[in-house]
């Protein structure tokens, strides 16, 4: 949710002797920078210590950083001040929605208005998202103060694009697009209502749209600094409903030029290292990490992105050095997120490959442990893994691929689970010639008869099976073998499939198989299975003379 309105508000009525101070604080907030914010904001606390909104704002910082405790410090500190304290009540208000705590959310929502002045409204839109912003957002309270808002200020494009915020957060679209359109119609100039327009189509998955609007803001606004963020976030989400570079590589493009308009920060600077990462612009991140590097001090994350860096350009040696630093060096182990989590898996995991090309037994299942907690701690992480597993898979990283595949199998209800099993045995049946686990085409075949299992026309799994059963090569595997090439041509023959061009050569195989194998055993099965394969190539030379063979016997 955007909270850009009531932020900028508030900052309209702090008062402080440094104008300055005021717009950095202002932007810094805004846009995420909680480290510049709270630097000033500390400073102000000495030379206006009676200054409630001060203590507001350390405290919905926290808030924002998701560290409670200390928020309620600030806010109930803000209380005592002897200027402006009645605002630290909205925090306290929405701390009590978080414990659920409704009537004293009330209570602190009723005494932050207890000097509110005409015509003011950043009091009832910061309760508004306030409202919004609880673990459990109070749409209906949400909704009461934006209309509050309103009616204060009819003409308010800030109060009415608030009321549509609310109303998309409740997933009513339609309504919250309609809001956004009376904002620019009470302002066709108002670049803040254009971009939410804009944002309808990114809810809507109009990718197309979307982009196209948000282009047209940036144009008219070059200094509009949320829609470049916008831009880069539907351009992101474009390319994963269809895949192409350029889209990538405009989302990076926005995303920079939002940085470079905000400026930089520590919060700043990882909030575009994390958006690299989404977008794995690694060749990217690697040279921020890089450039950050001298200068990190105290920033530990940038510990965090060199691993990222490094481990994506196959430097397992550094990857392993520079995660196990940052967890290290971290004091509060709650504040991991499921991406740390992820790449110290795979660290672990890369680091416990031997020479001779197999995985150690306990380092791997510690890695792939700590991938598990990862996607535990953010479930977007198991979303996106079959298709970060796809693009390894697509480059002949079979051995990484096999484990995210591995992983995505866990979820036996996700959407992707057969084909995260049919890729998980391609994977181990890849690699045989260097194999990672003893048995190894027993479990590609395990895999392959799992996606079988689950799904039995995918023929995908019928025909790497058979193969898989051919290469183990014992007298039960031939058998195996012929059951599922026999599987694969029916299931083939029922999706009207056998004239596809690029399924003839895996017909050949598949009746060829079928006819060596039945040579001795059934004459006629073996006759029709060579016949079968003339029908595609009728100089096979091997089905040709087999053929001959048969007829003599």
């Amino acid at each position: 949710m955007n909270k850009t309105i009531t932020l900028s508000l508030l900052f309209a009525v702090i008062a402080s002797s440094n104008a300055q101070t005021q717009v950095d604080i202002e932007k810094a907030v805004k846009f995420g920078k909680y480290d510049v914010a709270k630097t000033e904001l500390y400073k102000l606390l000495k030379t206006e210590p009676n200054q409630g909104e001060n203590f507001y704002y350390l405290g919905k910082i926290h808030l924002l950083q998701n560290n409670p405790d200390s928020a309620a410090f600030y806010f109930k500190n803000g209380l005592r001040a002897t200027k402006n304290p009645a605002i630290n009540n909205i925090g306290l208000g929405q701390l009590a929605l978080n414990s659920g705590k409704e009537k004293e959310a009330r209570s602190k929502f009723n005494g932050a208005q207890s000097n509110i002045k005409r015509n003011d409204i950043s009091t009832y839109l910061l309760i508004s998202q306030a409202c919004l912003d609880a673990n459990k957002p109070d749409i209906s309270r949400a909704t009461d103060f934006a209309n509050k808002a309103i009616n204060a200020q009819p003409n308010s494009v800030e109060a009415t694009v608030m009321l549509g915020d609310i109303y998309l957060a409740d997933k009513s679209s339609k309504l919250a697009l309609s809001k956004y359109r009376e904002a620019l119609s009470l302002n066709p100039k108002s670049p803040l209502a254009m971009m939410k327009i804009a944002t309808i189509s990114t809810y809507n998955k109009d990718y197309a749209t979307a982009v196209q609007k948000l282009n047209d803001v940036v144009k008219d606004y070059p200094d509009f600094e949320p829609a470049y963020k916008e831009l880069a976030f539907a351009n992101y989400l474009w390319n994963k409903e269809e895949k192409d570079s350029n889209k990538i590589a405009n989302a990076a493009a926005a995303y920079s030029k939002y940085h470079q308009l905000i400026g930089e920060s520590v919060d700043s600077d990882n909030n575009y290292a994390d958006f690299l990462v989404k977008i794995k612009d690694f060749n990217a991140l690697n040279e921020f990490s890089k450039a950050r590097w001298k200068s990190r001090g105290e920033n530990f994350p940038i510990y965090k992105y060199a691993a990222i860096a490094a481990y994506e350009s196959g430097n397992n040696e550094d990857a392993i050095t520079f995660i196990n630093k940052y967890f290290d060096v971290v004091e509060n182990k709650e504040s991991f997120k499921g991406v740390d989590y992820l790449y110290l898996g795979l660290s672990e995991i890369a680091q416990s490959k031997s020479n001779d090309g197999k995985f150690e037994k306990d380092g791997y299942e510690k890695g792939l442990a700590n991938v598990k907690k990862g996607i535990s701690v953010d479930s977007s992480i198991a979303e996106e893994m079959n298709a970060y597993a796809l693009e390894l898979f697509k480059k002949g990283n079979y051995e990484q691929a096999y484990y995210l595949f591995d992983l995505g199998t866990l979820d036996k209800q996700s959407p992707n689970y057969v084909y995260d099993t049919y890729y998980k045995g391609n994977c181990l049946f890849l690699t045989n010639d260097k194999p990672m686990f003893d048995n190894q085409l027993q479990k590609a075949t395990e895999a392959f008869n799992e996606a079988i299992r689950v799904s039995p026309t995918t023929h995908e799994a019928l025909l790497m099976n058979a193969r898989a059963y051919r290469f183990i090569d014992t007298d039960a595997s031939k058998v195996e073998m012929v059951k599922n090439y026999e599987a694969f041509t029916e299931v083939l023959t029922n999706k009207k499939m056998l004239k596809d061009t690029e399924m003839k050569d895996v017909l050949i195989e598949s009746y060829m198989f079928i006819g060596v194998q039945n040579m001795n055993k059934d004459k006629a099965k073996a006759a029709q299975a060579f016949n079968k394969v003339l029908e595609f190539d009728s100089s096979h030379e091997y089905s040709l003379n087999a053929l001959k063979k048969l007829n003599k016997k």
